[in-house]
C-alpha cells in the first residue's frame, strides 16, 4: 500500500496468505472482463471500481435483515487482531500487520521490515479462518430474512 494511500502516511507491505490469494483468484474469475477485481456493478461506471464505502453502505442498508446491528466492517480488524494475539502472535507483529505506528523509543532504531513475521502470522490466521469456516456448523443459526 503506497504511503499516499495509507492512513498513517507510511507505505505498507501486506503479505497475502494462501487463503487470501485463493479468495482474490476467485474474485478475479468473477470480475469477468473488467480490469478491476472489484468492479462497479453500475452501468454508468462502465470501467470503474466499486466505491470504497460500498461495503459500509450495503451493511447499513441491510443491517436489520441481516441481524447485525452495531457491526461495522472495521470490527473485522479488531477481531483478527484479537484472534492473532490470542493465538500467541506477538502484539508487535500484529501492530505491524495493522500498519500502526510504534511510538516506543526503540522503534526509532528498529528498521527491521517484519515481513517474514507478518507472513507467518497471516498464514497462521488464514489457517484459523479456514478451520472456522470449514468446521461443524450444526450449532450455527443462519441469518434469516425478516418476513
Amino acid at each position: 500500500i503506497p504511503a499516499e494511500k495509507a492512513k498513517n502516511g507510511f507505505s505498507h507491505r501486506v503479505p497475502l496468505s494462501p487463503l487470501a490469494i485463493n479468495l482474490f483468484n476467485r474474485a478475479i474469475a468473477l470480475s469477468k472482463e473488467s480490469r478491476w477485481v472489484f468492479a462497479s456493478p453500475h452501468k454508468k461506471k462502465k470501467d470503474g471500481h466499486i466505491n470504497p464505502q460500498s461495503i459500509n453502505h450495503g451493511l447499513n442498508k441491510n443491517k436489520d435483515e441481516l441481524g447485525i446491528n452495531g457491526f461495522v466492517p472495521h470490527d473485522l480488524r479488531r477481531t483478527a487482531a484479537s484472534y492473532m494475539t490470542g493465538m500467541g502472535i506477538p502484539r508487535l507483529v500484529v501492530k505491524k500487520i495493522l500498519n500502526h505506528v510504534d511510538s516506543d523509543v526503540t522503534a526509532v532504531y528498529d528498521r527491521h521490515s517484519y515481513d517474514r513475521e507478518k507472513r507467518e502470522a497471516l498464514n497462521t490466521w488464514g489457517h484459523k479462518l479456514e478451520s472456522i469456516v470449514s468446521s461443524d456448523t450444526s450449532n450455527v443459526v443462519p441469518f434469516r430474512k425478516k418476513m
